[in-house]
C-alpha cells in the first residue's frame, strides 16, 4: 500500500479505533463460527453419520436446533455455535440425537421403535407407523464427529484469524 496522504490514513486509523475494530472482531468471530459449524457438517457427512436433514440442520447456522448466541461485553466477543437438540441435559434418556452419536449410549431395556424401511434399506423413525423394530439392549460407541471436527477446526484456527484479519483491515482502511 503506498500512503500518500498521511492525514486521510490517520483518519481512517482514528475510525478503526472508534467504531471499526468491535466490527472487524465480529466479522472474525462469524467467519470463524461459519467454519467451525462447516467443519462439523463435512465430518458428519464424511462417517455417514445423517439420514435425515434433521442433525445437518441443528449444525447450519439459521437452522431448526442450532445455536449461534453473541456475548459482548466491553473486554469480549464470544461467539457460542453448534446444536441445541437435548444438549441441557446429563441424562442420556433426555439426549438428543446430536450428543447421542458424538458421545455413544446404551439401550438398557428392550423397546419398540417404530418406523419403517426404506428402499436405500436404511430405517426411517415415524412415530405414527404400525410397522417398526424390537431395540434390544446394546452399546454404541460414540462417533465423536464434534471432537475431530473441532481439533481439526483448531488446527487452521490460526492461519484463519490472520487470513480473515487482513481481509477486514484491507476494507476499513481502504
Amino acid at each position: 500500500m503506498i500512503v500518500n496522504d498521511f492525514d486521510g490514513l490517520a483518519r481512517r486509523f482514528r475510525k478503526l479505533a472508534d467504531q471499526g475494530m468491535k466490527r472487524v472482531l465480529t466479522n472474525i468471530a462469524e467467519a470463524l463460527g461459519e467454519t467451525l459449524l462447516n467443519h462439523i457438517i463435512d465430518e458428519i457427512d464424511r462417517q455417514g453419520l445423517i439420514d435425515t436433514g434433521l442433525m445437518w440442520n441443528s449444525f447450519t447456522r439459521g437452522g431448526d436446533g442450532n445455536v449461534w448466541e453473541w456475548d459482548v461485553d466491553r473486554n469480549s466477543i464470544t461467539l457460542e455455535v453448534g446444536s441445541d437438540l437435548g444438549s441441557g441435559s446429563n441424562d442420556q434418556g433426555a439426549w438428543g440425537y446430536p450428543r447421542l452419536i458424538n458421545d455413544g449410549y446404551t439401550i438398557h431395556k428392550a423397546h419398540w421403535v417404530p418406523g419403517y424401511w426404506n428402499s436405500g434399506g436404511s430405517f426411517v423413525y415415524d412415530r405414527n407407523a404400525k410397522t417398526g423394530f424390537m431395540a434390544k439392549p446394546r452399546s454404541f460407541i460414540g462417533r465423536k464427529y464434534f471432537d475431530i471436527a473441532v481439533t481439526q477446526f483448531e488446527g487452521g484456527m490460526n492461519q484463519l484469524i490472520i487470513r480473515r484479519l487482513e481481509i477486514e483491515l484491507e476494507r476499513v482502511l481502504r
